[in-house]
């Protein structure tokens, strides 16, 4: 179970930020499509993928950004695998800042399980592409492991 004041977003969610993380994920993946939980006052996108990795058919990216430039993205699929990209204070072991990924299958919150994410970009769209590409390249390999591989994203 998270620690709820150890990992949360700081600040109020950003709205806009949400429609153009959802436009730049839209326009660079066919099999998504993106919808906000309250078209007034968001407080996360929920994109829609076609198609899941490996034997997963279909997939979700949960996506919460805030005004602190705080964010969080969760994956999920119907082969009940979970992996989240983080940016915000922690209070894990490791890794050192506030970038941080869960890994499958769970995306635990376990001290020992969390990572340094390879997502280092912290502009918005630079972000969405980071994740498409990490995403894409599992799909296209049907694969987890590039999931948090990248050394240069995006």
């Amino acid at each position: 179970m998270e620690d709820a004041e150890s990992h949360s977003l700081r600040g109020a969610i950003d709205a806009g930020v949400l429609h153009d993380f959802r436009s730049e994920f839209e326009r660079l993946e066919p099999l998504a499509s993106g919808s906000l939980d309250d078209p007034v006052s968001p407080s996360e996108l929920r994109l829609q993928l076609d198609d899941g990795i490996g034997e997963a058919t279909t997939a979700a990216m949960t996506v919460r950004w805030s005004v602190q430039e705080d964010y969080n993205v969760h994956y999920s699929d119907d082969t009940d695998r979970n992996l989240r990209w983080d940016v915000h204070p922690h209070e894990y072991t490791a890794p050192d800042g506030d970038g941080h990924y869960h890994p499958p299958p769970n995306a635990s919150s376990d001290d020992g399980d969390v990572e340094a994410s390879c997502i280092r970009v912290t502009e918005l769209v630079l972000v969405a592409r980071a994740v498409h590409q990490l995403w894409r390249a599992s799909y296209d390999s049907e694969t987890t492991d590039p999931l948090n591989d990248a050394t240069n994203s995006p």
